[in-house]
Parts: structure tokens; sequence; C-alpha cells
């Protein structure tokens, strides 16, 4: 018995640090399951062998060697959420033999490797969402026969190949949206899952009441290939390439190429030896390379992936190397290649399936000067497009050549080859036929310098015969918040200024693109309010707000890029009762932070990077009674400590963070409990969680708005009226919608400040059928009903800033003489498809300082006179913003581009290259760190003081 009590002793003390614990899961399930939190592979020795779940969660792992799980040989569920994973093994799953579902969910693992899936050949769901993907290997899917559920949701992937998915047949549901799909390869994508059945479950809010519907990145065409392919005409088109403006450089090394910037458009390298061509050496190139040509370059091997990713290539041309054989997997990812030139390489053997990837768009191939007997006519007959094909030079068989050249008759396909001898059988063949290796043999070997010659997007661009015109704009934006890089000498014009021009000026201060919390000293001491927005602090310093000690009781600071908050920086704010710093880059919260403030009511720290709020945090503000937590990276939080500490909180806003299976299920029991109302699917991603399927939700019903107004409900605020150049204009301060609805039908223009106006509903601006401006700024706008601004048929200028508003519905603006939309500063995660389809005239769009990931270009395609374009303050993806600035560089839409121009380099070479994600790469010395370019912006400096003193 003593021995008995020593060992529960001995195992009660072991699991005061341990951090992996037996996890309580649903009742249908009887699985063994372990929840590690903040841990790392050692705590797997805390797991009993026999486990059958393993979940991660806020973990890092520096390296997952290889066989890292082998001795849990039931394990049947494994599951990685915010994982910071530096390194994955090929092996590292190995003797995983029985496990079904692996689940990825919010690590940034980057690239899908196929020797990470081989020996799980049971796999039945595989869960990839929202781990940064910009490339999925093909073999992949290769390797998982038995897959029925796949999940893609919310990368930054561009394209998939359908004849990869054709190895999954055993699936029958997917999740893609949340791409920046190109257009015609999610066109693809869609006909093959429509045509086997295949479910899409798409990604629904209850919050903003709808799914996520169908859209994607337009094709953007130049000229860069003929229309047809005469001998005379790619003659001509050659003699037209020699005289394209670019750049050119000479150098000995294949990563050189970090000098190209990452929109090029066309890339010529030639004398420079490169025995191996390496995966991934173009993949940063994807967005825009149209034509790669490497000639006498010597290559001798190409590695599987070398043009992985180059979705857009049109041309590519492989002159004067060595190998042999064309290989089966070369050319997966070309999906819009037109012109294949394989000239003076040696070729014997082009392998079995190597050009089936460009049957729905090859129109050209050059097999000039080489060594092939024979092209089968199978291989070619899966070349829908194929226009002509040079084969001259060849040692052809002539039973092989006979049929070829019926096959080609047949096919209308314009076609050379050899006319003169032919050979019965390969003995007959020489060792040397032709003059091709005479050719190759006059290059001097001991010379490895060569040149290369690129040409960029920008200069393809006026280069092109693209040439369109547009209005100038009647109506000119309002301003330009410009944030500069870095380490470029910034010039800024932010400033601090009273909210209301009445005698509560002194109570309620707004500072815009301020830099320093030194900027507030200009602010009264007795403020009782202070909003920081779109500013650019990094650093909010200890003691920041001692000054406005006993008088501040709501401090805001929104879209600052704020990374840090050095301790005691809130010291002092004894009375403070609401502090916001939502739309931040933080990362981590805990006690020192929150230092001070005793009397804290309403803490927002939404739409941050937030990973970990330590349990401490919560003890020097035991009065919260509203929490929100929304939009993070929030895996785990400590319940039981938040339930013992916080008991006034009524309010926890939980919704949009990765949470895991058996973390959000503790979390979950405490809002039941508490009886806090919570989005059950936004919280817990059930169908990731338990086998019980969960029928995914298609539309939802809006619900009743505890804010709308009632019958009785009264009038708050004031209006004051003025007369200026547009007509009768009411500025309105802290009104509701009765307030708005009781100004005259005759007025022109309407400024709605600081009001509380949470919901607009269908009709509310109706009467006002002269309005041509109307402004809502800070006033918790949520919820816009459809035909909210039917009616406004006068409207030319539309503002909404500063709202909690999350989406712009499909059918919000019927506002055929609209010029100017300014949304900038609200929280916008999503515009419906469509959103923008009646703004025939406008000229100006603002989307500033949201929560958009992508601005997908199939939206923004359907302003015919769009002029300016704001998109800055969003955290977009990388192929978002390469493709949204390429796509207003075609269009010729003014913008302000802030690029750092390493970006692409880190993410192939530390990424895809060397498997790190630890961000450890410097920029080379040739490259700078950033580089920003403003078009058109001399234009808008001259036309804001003119809008200025209309506008204000």
């Amino acid at each position: 018995m003593h021995q008995i009590l020593l060992w529960a002793l001995v195992a009660l003390i072991g699991r005061v640090d341990c951090k992996c614990s037996i996890a309580p899961i649903a009742d249908d399930e009887r699985s063994i399951a372990y929840a590690c939190t903040h841990g790392d592979l050692n705590d797997l020795d805390e797991i009993s062998s026999e486990a059958e779940w393993i979940e991660f969660s806020v973990s890092r792992f520096l390296h997952i060697p290889d066989n890292a799980f082998g001795r849990f040989r039931n394990l049947r569920r494994l599951s990685f959420y915010n994982c910071h994973v530096n390194f994955i093994a090929p092996d590292a799953f190995a003797g995983l033999n029985r496990l079904e579902w692996m689940i990825f969910h919010g690590t940034g693992i980057h690239v899908a490797r196929t020797a990470w899936f081989r020996p799980l050949d049971n796999l039945r769901k595989l869960i990839l969402d929202r781990c940064g993907l910009v490339h999925i290997e093909p073999d992949v899917f290769r390797v998982l026969p038995r897959l029925e559920v796949l999940g893609l949701r919310d990368n930054d992937l561009d394209c998939l190949p359908t004849e990869e998915l054709a190895y999954l047949r055993a699936l029958r549901s997917v999740r893609i949206d949340g791409n920046p799909w190109l257009c015609e390869c999610r066109q693809r994508l869609d006909r093959y899952l429509r045509d086997r059945s295949i479910n899409q479950e798409v990604e629904c809010s209850r919050e903003i009441h709808l799914c996520r519907r169908y859209q994607c990145m337009t094709h953007i065409g130049f000229p860069i290939l003929p229309s047809t392919f005469t001998t005379q005409q790619l003659t001509n088109y050659n003699r037209e390439r020699t005289t394209i403006r670019g750049s050119q450089f000479q150098t000995n090394v294949f990563t050189s190429l970090d000098r190209l910037p990452d929109k090029t458009t066309w890339i010529e390298i030639s004398g420079l030896t490169m025995e191996k061509l390496p995966r991934y050496g173009f993949f940063r190139f994807g967005n825009s390379l149209r034509s790669l040509d490497l000639n006498d370059c010597r290559i001798q091997t190409i590695e599987t992936g070398a043009f992985a990713g180059l979705h857009r290539l049109q041309r590519l041309s492989l002159v004067g190397n060595h190998f042999t054989a064309v290989g089966a997997d070369w050319f997966r990812d070309l999906l819009n290649l037109q012109q294949l030139i394989l000239q003076r390489n040696d070729i014997e053997q082009i392998e079995r399936t190597s050009l089936w990837h460009l049957g729905d768009s090859l129109r050209h191939l050059d097999l000039r000067d080489n060594r092939l007997r024979c092209v089968t006519i199978e291989e070619l007959a899966e070349l829908k497009k194929l226009e002509r094909l040079d084969a001259t030079g060849n040692p052809w068989l002539c039973n092989c050549r006979r049929n070829l050249q019926s096959f080609l008759t047949q096919k209308n396909v314009g076609f050379e080859i050899n006319a003169g001898r032919c050979y019965e059988n390969e003995n007959e063949i020489p060792d040397v036929v032709g003059g091709w290796r005479q050719q190759q043999s006059t290059v001097d070997t001991s010379i490895t310098t060569g040149r290369v010659h690129y040409t960029s997007f920008e200069d393809s661009i006026k280069q092109s015969n693209l040439t369109i015109v547009r209005p100038r704009p009647s109506s000119p934006p309002v301003e330009i918040h410009v944030v500069t890089p870095s380490q470029s000498a910034p010039i800024y014009t932010g400033r601090c200024y009273p909210e209301k021009n009445d005698e509560r000026s002194r109570s309620i201060y707004t500072c815009r693109a301020i830099t320093s919390t030194e900027d507030l000293l200009v602010i009264p001491q007795t403020v009782h309010t202070i909003r920081v927005i779109l500013s650019k602090i990094k650093t909010i310093p200890h003691d920041a707000f001692t000054r406005f000690d006993g008088y501040l009781s709501r401090l805001e600071f929104r879209d600052c890029g704020v990374e840090k908050i050095e301790p005691r920086a809130f010291s002092k704010l004894y009375n403070l009762e609401y502090l916001s710093l939502r739309n931040n880059q933080l990362d981590a919260v805990d006690a020192e932070m929150l230092e001070g403030l005793s009397n804290l009511r309403h803490l927002d720290l939404s739409h941050n990077n937030i990973y970990r709020i330590t349990n401490d945090a919560f003890d020097d503000i035991p009065y919260l009674t509203s929490l929100d937590v929304s939009e993070n990276s929030m895996n785990c939080i400590g319940v039981e400590y938040m339930a013992k500490r916080l008991r006034y909180l009524s309010t926890l806003n939980v919704a949009n963070n990765p949470w895991s299976c058996l973390c959000g299920t503790k979390l979950a029991d405490f809002l039941n409990t508490r009886g806090i109302r919570y989005d059950k699917h936004s919280l817990l991603l059930r169908e990731d969680c338990y086998a019980t399927a969960v029928p995914a939700i298609t539309t939802v019903a809006p619900a009743t708005t505890p804010n709308a107004p009632t019958w009785n409900e009264t009038i708050e605020g004031t209006c004051i009226p003025n007369d200026d150049n547009v007509g009768i204009r009411y500025r309105c301060v802290g009104g509701n919608l009765l307030l708005l609805q009781s100004l005259p039908p005759e007025v022109a223009a309407i400024e709605f400040h600081e009001g509380h106006l949470p919901r607009l509903p269908a009709g509310c601006f109706s009467k006002f059928q002269n309005l041509r401006e109307l402004v809502i700024t800070n006033s918790g706008l949520t919820t816009v009903e459809q035909g909210a601004f039917d009616g406004l048929n006068k409207l030319e200028n539309l503002t909404i800033q500063d709202n909690p508003l999350e989406m712009i519905g499909s059918s919000w603006f019927p506002l055929e003489n609209l010029e100017k939309l300014d949304l900038r500063g609200n929280s916008i995660k999503y515009i419906a498809p469509g959103a923008f389809r009646r703004l025939n005239r406008l000229t100006y769009l603002n989307l500033e300082g949201n929560d958009l990931k992508c601005i997908f270009t199939s939206d923004l395609n359907e302003m015919p006179d769009v002029y300016v374009v704001e998109f800055s303050g969003n955290p977009l993806k990388w192929r978002c913003r390469v493709e949204l600035e390429q796509f207003l560089e075609a269009r010729k839409i003014r913008f302000v581009r802030i690029e750092n121009s390493c970006e692409g380099k880190k993410l192939v070479r530390n990424l895809l290259l060397q498997n790190k994600t630890d961000g450890s790469f410097d920029c080379p010395s040739d490259c700078s760190a950033a580089t920003n370019t403003y078009h058109g912006f001399f234009i808008l400096l001259f036309v804001l003081p003119l809008f200025a003193t209309r506008f204000y």
C-alpha cells in the first residue's frame, strides 16, 4: 500500500510541469488522446506508447527528425496547431502506417513535400489550412491513395494541376477557398471537382452572415508570342526579342539571379555553366515570368521541380545543353506553355507522359538537332493545340518517321522533319550523326562566365502596345497615407487634434500618422479619450502615459504596427476603463504589459498575431467585463485560471483563432457555463476533431441585432447644418439612426461622426434623393443590410471609415454615379464577388488599414474607370500583393507600392531550398531591403489642398 501511494505521489508531482496530458474528448470517441501545449518533441516522453491521438498546439519544433513518432504504432490522429516548425526530416512520420488523420493548422510549413507523406498510405484526412503554402509537390497525391478529405484553405496557392488530383480516387471532399487562384486554374479545378461530384466545403461566418464564394486572379495579357508559328514569323519574333529593352549582367554563379526583381517577365541565361538546374530555381518569378531561355549552359541534369510554380510561362527554350532525356515530371506546372524549344541538347529519349502536362496549351514544339530515334504518336496525341513541330537533324527510324508524318498530316499540324536518310534499326545509327556535337565541341569549356538578360514587368508593360486612357477624377481623394520603409528617410504629416468643435473638444483627441508616443505631448493632461490610428509605432515605451493619470479613461492604438509593449507602459492609468490594441503586430501578452490597469473594464486585443496570453496577465485586471481576442493565432488559453480571476467577465470574443480541438472543447465549456454567446462553428472546427460529420453551413440568416432601433427609441446626438459649394451639409456627432433619419430630405452632404450606428437597415437613405456625399466614421457600424443605399442615385462620394465593419456585400452599392469610395480603417476581411460591379463611374477606391489577406483582381476588373487604388496596411499574402500590383500596373491604375525586394528571395531560399522557417536569411548586399514607388503621387499632392477645403 505504501508503495502504491508513493508511486501515485511521484506521478502527481511529475504532472506539475507536464506539457502533455490526457485530454477529454467527445462521448462517441474512445481514443487515448493527449494534448501538448507550449512543448516540443521532448514532451513525447510523457505520453504512453499506446496513444491513439496526439495534438500539439502553440509549440516550437527546431527539428522533427526521422522516425520521431516511431514508438506510437497505434497512432491514428496527429495534429499540429499554430506550431512553428523549422525543419521536417523526410522520414519524420515513418512507422505511422495506421495514421488516418493528419492536421497542420496555422503552421508555416510553406511547402508540402512528398517524402513526409510516403509512409502514410492509410491516411484518410489531410488538413493543411492556413499553413502559408506556396507549393505542393505533385507526387504528394500519388502516395495517398485512400485520402478522402483534403483541406488547403487560406493558403498562398495560385494553381493546382488537376491531373495530379486524379490519383486521389477516394477523394470526396475538399476545401480550397481563401487562395489567390489564377482564374484559368480555378476554372479547371472547379470543373474537375464538379465532374467527379467532389464536394467543395466553403468557409462560412455567422458574424458576417455569408459563405465565401468564387474569386480569382484575372489574366493579365500583353503580347509575348506570335499568333501562329510559321518559320518566318518565328524568325521575326526572335529578331524582335533582341531589341527588347531590359537589363543584363555577367556572372559565373546561378545564385546571381537574386539580383532580379520578383516581377520579372523574361529571363535569358546564356553561356553560364550549370551541370544541374536546381528545383525551385525560378519559383519566385512564377507570378510574372512569361519567357525563359537557357542557352549553351551545358546543363546535364534538371531536377524535378526546377520549373515549379511557373504557371504563366508561355515560352521555354533549352538550347545547346547536355541532357539526354526529357523527364516525365519537368513540365508539370507549365499549364500555359505555348512554345517549347529543345534544340541541340543530345536528347535521345522523351519519357512517357512528359508532354502530356502541356496538352491544353502547347502550340509549337522544336526538337531540332538532337539524337531522337523516335517520338511516339501517343505522346503527341495529347497535345490538342499543337500547330507546328520542328524536328530536323535527328537520326530517325524510318518506320517511326513515316508514322509521325502521317499523324501530323492527319492532324493538320505543320512540321519539318528530315527528308533524307533514315534508319531501319538502331544498330545502323552511328555514334555521331549531324554536326551538332562538332558545334558544341567548338565552345571553350574553360570559359564559365555567362550572361543574364532580363526584363521586368514594368518594362514589359511600357514596351507593349497596351494603352488605357482613363478620365481624370472629377473628385480627387481626401488624403493618402504613405508609409515608407524604415531604411529610407520617412516623411510624416502626423498630428493630434481634438475630435469635436465644441466644449468637449479638450476631452477627445485623435492622432493620425504619428511615429512616436512623444507626439502625444501636445495633448492636454486632462484629456479623457485618446485615439491613435493609422500610425507607425512599433514600441510603446514604459511610463508613456503617466502625465494622464487620473484623467484618461479610454485609450486606443489601432493600425499602428505595435510589436512590443514595454513593462509598465500603462502605469498610473488607474482610471482607464477601455484599452484597445486592435489591428497591430503583437504576438504575446503577459502581466507586465497590463500592469497598473486595476480599473480596466474593456480590453480589445483583436486582429493581432497573438499566440500566447500568460495566466498572470489577468492578475491586475480583476474587474474586466469584456475581452476580445478574436482574429489572432490562439490555440489555447488558461481557461481555469481565467475563470478564477475574471469573475465579472460577461463578454468574450474568441472567433477566428486556430483553437485546437482538445483545448477548444474546454473553452467552449467555459463559455457555456458563463452563458456567453459565441459562434460554435468558428470556435471549433468539429470536422477536424471528431469522426461524426457536422453539416456544412450554406446560408446563415441574419440574427436580430439587439442594438437595432425600436419604435420607442429616442433621438441621440446633435447635427449642425452648414452651407458650402455642394449645398446643405449636416455634421452630426454622437448620433443614432433616428437622428440620421430626422434630417431634411433636401440635404446634399451628411457627416456622421462618433455615433451609435451598428446597423444600416434597408431603405434608411431612400428619402435623400439629392445626397451627393455621405461620411460615416467611428460609429460602430457592423451590419449593412441589402438595400441600405438604395435611392442614392446622385451620390458621388461615400466614406465608411474607422468602424468594426468586417465585410462588403455583393449588392451594397447600386450607386451608378459614385466616383469616390473610401473604406479605410475598418475591419474588412472579405469582399464578396460582384461588390463593385455597378460602380461604373468609380475613379478612386481606398481599402487601406483593413484585414484583407487578398484583394482579388477579378473584383477590381469590374470597375472600368477606376483611377487610384489604395491598399496599404492590409496583411496581404505574398502572391496576392504581387498579383495585385501587376494588375494595377497593367491597367494603368495609380497606387502607392511598398515592396521588400528580398521577400521572394527569402521565401524561396529559406523555405523551399533549405527547409528553414526561422527567418535567418539576410538580404544580399546588392539588393536593398526595401524599395518604394509612387505612381502619380505628384497629382495627388496637387489636388489634396483643393479637396481638403471642400471636405473639411
